[in-house]
């Protein structure tokens, strides 16, 4: 563990100095249209509960954005916008955890919905080698059923859950009942959106 927490220190540092910052809570929130990451405490994220779950295993632990469904012509709901910046503002606090944006089918339109998140984060701000797709799934259960199998295999002992409110429950559940069918042991934290 003090080992984790020596190699985070020194990773945090070294972006420091990469952007020019002699400390982390002093860096300048960045320009996220020019694609810049966030070090700083510039949010609200940083202190928060999922933060510090965050910058305890960066390499292990993810932010999983779940999807929902798109207009018949490609419009993102408010609610999806409401996710993508939150995972967006975290993804930005902690560049090296890793996002998965997981949601499959958008009617008959040709792309899923992780490809139209992968969109949004990356108007965000969010770098392309940040995401990882889950484009299968058609609903919540089968959301966290393929993720849960994508942080298994990825090795990960944890993941932040990034949807809103009304949401959180149900998907909290689904995604703890899908580590425990899988016998996955994977921790799972809310991200309120």
């Amino acid at each position: 563990m003090r080992l984790r927490l020596a190699i985070t220190a020194a990773l945090v540092t070294a972006a420091a100095l990469v952007t020019g910052s002699a400390t982390t809570h002093a860096a300048p929130t960045p320009n996220p249209a020019a694609g810049s990451m966030d070090f700083g405490s510039s949010g609200t994220d940083l202190i928060g509960p999922e933060s510090l779950f965050l910058w305890q295993n960066p390499g292990g632990r993810y932010i999983v954005v779940l999807g929902a469904k798109v207009g018949t012509l490609g419009q993102t709901p408010q609610i999806l916008e409401q996710r993508m910046s939150k995972a967006a503002r975290l993804g930005r606090t902690h560049p090296f955890n890793r996002i998965i944006v997981s949601g499959g089918d958008t009617w008959w339109l040709p792309v899923s919905e992780a490809q139209f998140m992968n969109i949004g984060l990356l108007k965000r701000g969010i770098p392309v080698w940040q995401m990882v797709n889950e484009g299968q799934s058609r609903s919540t259960v089968q959301n966290a059923a393929n993720t849960v199998r994508m942080l298994k295999a990825m090795g990960a002992d944890g993941a932040v859950i990034v949807t809103n409110g009304f949401h959180m429950q149900r998907a909290m559940k689904n995604f703890r009942d899908a580590a425990k069918a899988q016998k996955a042991r994977i921790t799972f934290v809310p991200g309120y959106a």
